[in-house]
């Protein structure tokens, strides 16, 4: 018995080992790449770790004259987006949750089917709607391209942990005088944030990091986002490979931070998401 429990640990161990290499493999080359001077990257054999590491790549994406107004463009649109997406999905997800109303399994489903295409598949349907309103070329336009896809995802989520959520609690609060939105407002939300910390994280991190509405919506340079601005550190004859994954760290950084915030309250909101859906 104590040479299979030894076993199976060594195991256990050697799988999340090997887990953890190929999850942090890439980040610790760009990690690596990113301190190393021009003349160091193509050294033969590789060299992981700098003999001289260097800031100047950091320096240099710094400066760059456009990376900080790509990276200001990329926080409006997640930040605005992110706060759109949960408004529209708590209600969503309410009425999908409290209210009888016709054709309720029938919307749920078609939320669900959306999930099954990619998002390759529908930037062309997209490009249309987003053409016929006017809004190519604008954040408006984007953000509600980024909506298009985040919305679905963020209504399943935020319903599971709504499920949750006792009904008898609003009807306490509405026989106490309280409205039907009093009692939405000041007894599910405040019981809801766990799993509106959760889905905000999801939607903040897919809006940030995504490369392909931005790359089709957005024409004009002014207005471009931080996954296409990094573009601009490939040259036609050369690319700056020590800047780019520089700047590829600075875009990951504020994703970093948000985790470290909302960590307590995103790993609670899954937990209870995920007992029952």
């Amino acid at each position: 018995m104590i040479i299979k429990r030894l076993g199976s640990r060594i195991l256990f161990t050697a799988g999340i080992l090997l887990l953890l290499f190929f999850t942090l493999f890439p980040f610790m080359q760009m990690l690596s790449t990113s301190l190393k001077s021009s003349d160091q990257l193509f050294t033969v054999p590789p060299v992981w770790i700098p003999k001289h590491a260097t800031l100047s790549n950091f320096a240099a994406a710094m400066q760059h004259q456009q990376f900080v107004h790509y990276f200001m463009n990329s926080l409006l649109v997640s930040v605005v987006t992110c706060i759109l997406v949960i408004i529209v999905s708590v209600l969503a997800a309410y009425s999908f949750t409290r209210l009888e109303f016709p054709g309720r399994k029938f919307f749920m489903n078609v939320i669900l089917v959306s999930q099954m295409f990619c998002i390759s598949a529908v930037v062309i349907p997209l490009y249309k709607i987003v053409s016929a309103l006017g809004l190519l070329n604008s954040f408006p336009g984007l953000i509600l391209a980024y909506m298009a896809f985040t919305v679905p995802v963020a209504v399943w989520l935020l319903r599971s942990f709504m499920l949750n959520i006792p009904v008898d609690m609003e009807e306490s609060a509405m026989m106490e005088g309280a409205s039907k939105l009093q009692a939405f407002i000041k007894v599910v939300v405040p019981l809801l944030r766990p799993g509106i910390g959760a889905t905000a994280a999801y939607v903040f991190l897919m809006t940030w990091q995504e490369f392909l509405f931005s790359l089709v919506f957005m024409t004009d340079p002014s207005k471009r986002t931080l996954p296409i601005g990094i573009m601009d550190f490939k040259g036609q004859y050369e690319t700056n490979w020590g800047t780019m994954m520089a700047a590829s760290i600075l875009i990951s950084i504020p994703v970093f931070v948000l985790f470290l915030i909302i960590q307590r309250q995103l790993i609670s909101g899954l937990t209870e998401g995920a007992t029952k859906g």
